[in-house]
């Protein structure tokens, strides 16, 4: 079975829905999830909802054995409706106001991880049922964007061992605590990463025998993370600690399920490169401009068609491009230099309203979108069992005000 939406169903979708769109096809993710669960089981795992919160999204997971991962009231709330059950919630992060540690706490999320010490004196005077993970800073270099590197030693999460063993002390001296996280960083694919991560950890879970879980995040790197490799090792260090694995996918999961369709506006060429001006940007997709991220980008064919034949001449075309040494960019409508989806995009020089796929959009693509320069957010349509539905609206000029001025009696 092809890991790929067919180009006549993405096409159609296009047609139905216009673009930008994103499309996630839950059937893929679903296949995900049960690699995960295959590779570790007994392992409890927690989708990391930041990466993708749609709430069908998270139904198809939840339904398949899921938990979330949640850092603020919105993820939380999302996640209750999405029916993830209160006990397979962790509430993370590094802030946890006092709104999202009352209403976890009221809720009865089953898992905390404290970032601080200041995490703690605010949940620790609270009636909850939550058990606790101390979160810490391996200050290493994971081997990642800067961006990325949360675990690196001037990273703003956690505690460096030290000071994470003191916290542990105080939370298990109140009986709560489970024990400890580390997230080292994201889009990882060296395994040393974690042999590193472990070393660190080892000596804490000595230090306080009898815990009962070892999280270590997420962050697997897409599409090439050594999966079988990692839980070989992962497991080996949980049997030795007796312990339970957490693990808090996110982009793993929905990354390459994901696929953003958008339509050239323009075609600007004469220059050193040839611009292809689409109607998505960094308005929709954040992630090249912001970590430079690379996504693939193909031509579904030529406007209002998808058939193969196209999708071949379009193919041809491209060869002939690259021969010829003339590089195609496809950017965004934005005035912003960054707003660029893809550098060097192997592409012909296609023509205004050619179809395009952006690759591995499941992941930080609609999360990080904006109404920058009063851009309306794009559609988001689910595909499933070779059905598609829509399960987020395209956003209309009016959206862009209706939370402006309230009326004076409106409240906050």
């Amino acid at each position: 079975m092809s890991e790929h939406l067919d180009d006549a169903l993405l096409t159609a979708i296009a047609d139905r829905f216009g673009t930008p769109t994103y499309v996630y096809d839950l059937d893929r993710m679903g296949r995900r999830l049960a690699a995960l669960q295959a590779a570790l089981p007994g392992a409890v795992i927690l989708y990391a909802v930041k990466a993708n919160p749609n709430g069908a999204v998270l139904r198809s997971l939840a339904s398949s054995g899921a938990g979330a991962e949640v850092i603020t009231v919105g993820e939380l709330e999302r996640a209750a409706r999405a029916g993830v059950a209160p006990e397979r919630i962790l509430v993370g992060g590094p802030a946890q106001d006092p709104v999202l540690v009352a209403r976890a706490a009221a809720l009865g999320a089953g898992l905390v991880s404290l970032d601080s010490p200041g995490q703690w004196r605010d949940w620790s005077g609270r009636e909850t049922a939550a058990r606790f993970l101390v979160r810490v800073n391996p200050g290493l270099d994971p081997h990642t964007h800067e961006h990325l590197a949360t675990g690196a030693p001037d990273s703003k999460f956690g505690l460096a061992p030290g000071p994470a063993l003191a916290l542990a002390r105080a939370v298990a001296a109140w009986g709560k605590l489970a024990g400890f996280h580390v997230h080292a960083g994201s889009m990882i694919r060296d395994l040393t990463v974690y042999d590193a991560v472990f070393d660190v950890l080892e000596p804490l879970y000595r230090a306080l025998p009898g815990l009962s879980l070892l999280d270590l995040g997420g962050g697997f790197a897409v599409p090439d993370f050594p999966l079988e490799r990692f839980a070989e090792r992962a497991g080996e260090l949980a049997g030795r600690l007796g312990v339970s694995l957490v693990i808090e996918p996110g982009r793993f999961l929905t990354a390459a399920a994901g696929t953003l369709l958008t339509r050239l506006v323009r075609v600007k060429e004469g220059g050193p490169r040839t611009h292809a001006i689409a109607d998505a940007g960094m308005a929709d997709l954040l992630r090249p401009a912001l970590y430079g991220a690379r996504h693939a980008v193909r031509a579904l064919g030529a406007p209002g068609s998808g058939t193969d034949a196209n999708v071949e001449a379009v193919a041809g075309a491209a060869k002939g491009a690259e021969a010829s040494g003339t590089p195609v960019d496809v950017d965004g409508p934005l005035c912003e230099n960054a707003d660029r989806l893809a550098r060097d995009a192997g592409l012909a020089v296609p023509a205004p309203g050619t179809l395009l796929a952006i690759a591995e959009a499941g992941a930080y693509g609609f999360a990080m979108a904006s109404n920058y320069a009063s851009s309306l957010r794009p559609a988001e349509v689910a595909v499933e069992h070779g059905r598609f539905r829509l399960v987020r609206r395209r956003e209309r000029a009016e959206d862009l005000w209706r939370l402006e001025d309230p009326e004076p009696d409106a409240g906050p």
